[in-house]
């Protein structure tokens, strides 16, 4: 029996991002979580790397303000208050979810996070640094390209 497929999540400007939702890998999961994150001018550095690798604390969770909120259940699951979108659970980030199998981040955001991406090290999900319309892709930056070279000899790579 064939498992479910994994999805790609995208993170970056406006445009780049918008560029892969009409693709169409635009999802939500089940907590009505989506796999992009469109970061502005406005989007902080904490919230970026929040949903790049928050990892899961069981009954802590976040308002759409980004405060710590009591979890939206009372007794027995049942909801203690209506829910207000947008409400995620403090393990919204993309490498805590099972479901997202890849990550596309633009190479100018990556470098925001370096440290963050750098000591992702497990090989799903994998995490690819792409070109945005303001600033070019450069190999040089790229970590994951960087370790991919020392896997192999210089003369296998040409």
């Amino acid at each position: 029996m064939a498992g479910r497929g994994k999805l790609i999540a995208v993170m970056g400007d406006e445009d780049t991002v918008t560029g892969f939702l009409l693709g169409g890998i635009g999802e939500l999961d089940k907590h009505r979580r989506p796999n992009f994150l469109v970061v502005e001018k406005e989007t902080s550095l904490a919230e970026i790397e929040e949903t790049f690798r928050c990892a899961v604390v069981p009954g802590v969770f976040r308002g759409s303000k980004g405060k710590r909120v009591p979890p939206p259940w009372g007794a027995h699951g049942v909801p203690s208050a209506p829910l207000t979108l947008p409400f995620f659970p403090l393990g919204r980030g993309f490498l805590a979810r099972e479901d997202v199998g890849m990550i596309l981040i633009s190479q100018a955001l990556a470098e925001q996070i370096r440290p963050a991406v750098a000591a992702h090290a497990r090989a799903l999900p994998a995490v690819l640094e792409i070109p945005s319309k303001d600033h070019p892709y450069d190999p040089a930056r790229d970590s994951v390209l960087r370790r991919a070279r020392g896997l192999f000899a210089p003369d296998e790579l040409r």
